[in-house]
């Protein structure tokens, strides 16, 4: 068993998370800082596997301190067990044959974005692009649109496509929303985008040279720069958010696109249905005042 103690610092979705071991992908801070969420990494073996007593996926396991939140998930050979604290700033990650960078993957998805939620921050599924010129309030300034819908719908795709016009991305999979009273701002993500094949052939070239996010899909990490060059360009700092488009079902024959205003009451319900993970059943407090931080968003930042 590999059990690291040198400890790591990285900046994601605002922020510090601190891990026993270094991490692919994410961007180290650049001073040490107080912690946010601390990750406990440890890469065993199947000889000291236990016995699987809980069905794959996500559960709950009551302890003294509380209820943790953790996930399952088995292959042939692989396996890889998460606990979350109640509070959401402990995560523990055990894994078996699998590499760090699928580990770290599945970390910065639905792992951190469950979290995040039990810390009581607002976390949408979304694909975020910085745009210039946008009305916010009163004043013309930089700000950005979150892109959000269901899985598949093509979040990350379009979010490509304008990377590939020269804007730049903010956060892919999820948008973390800090809560200004009359505004919200949306915090960086990591410099990567999560494209199927057939949408970096498209829009990138040849998919050869680029990581696949897990090696059983054929989803693959398109690294975005944070040098200020005309495409595929990463923004690390918060940004207000100016507008959220929510994507319909694609259709199966060529039309224009369509933009339609939703109306606050509407636009409340499509924020409830793209929280991220939806997996995640809040204590009833914690819902009631997430439910309400989504209502005033919905009135404040127009949804389309």
């Amino acid at each position: 068993m590999q059990l690291l103690t040198k400890t790591s610092q990285y900046q994601i979705y605002g922020i510090t998370l601190s891990s026993n071991q270094p991490l692919p992908i994410l961007t180290p801070a650049s001073t040490a800082t107080t912690t946010d969420v601390k990750v406990h990494l440890t890469e065993g073996n199947l000889s000291n596997s236990n016995k699987r007593i809980h069905p794959g996926g996500w559960y709950q396991k009551s302890k003294v301190d509380g209820i943790y939140y953790c996930l399952s998930l088995d292959g042939s050979k692989q396996k890889l067990d998460v606990e979350i604290a109640p509070d959401g700033k402990q995560i523990w990650i055990n894994w078996v044959n699998l590499p760090i960078a699928e580990v770290t993957a599945m970390l910065i998805g639905c792992v951190i974005g469950t979290a995040l939620r039990l810390q009581g921050k607002i976390c949408l599924h979304s694909s975020v692009i910085k745009v210039d010129n946008c009305a916010i309030g009163s004043a013309d300034t930089q700000g950005c649109i979150a892109i959000v819908g269901a899985k598949g719908a093509g979040k990350s795709t379009t979010a490509a496509a304008f990377a590939f016009q020269g804007y730049p991305i903010l956060a892919d999979d999820i948008a973390v929303l800090k809560d200004c009273g009359n505004s919200f701002l949306v915090q960086p993500g990591y410099p990567r985008l999560r494209l199927w094949k057939s949408a970096v052939n498209q829009l990138y070239g040849d998919e050869k040279g680029l990581s696949r996010v897990f090696s059983q899909t054929d989803k693959h990490f398109l690294e975005l720069n944070q040098n200020k060059v005309s495409a595929w360009g990463f923004h690390n700092q918060p940004l207000p958010l100016a507008a959220i488009y929510v994507l319909g079902k694609r259709q199966q024959y060529d039309c224009k696109p369509n933009i339609e205003a939703i109306i606050p009451q509407m636009g409340v319900m499509e924020l409830v249905t793209h929280r991220y993970p939806q997996s995640l059943q809040l204590e009833r407090d914690m819902l009631l005042r997430e439910l309400a931080i989504l209502g005033r968003l919905a009135k404040i930042v127009p949804v389309r």
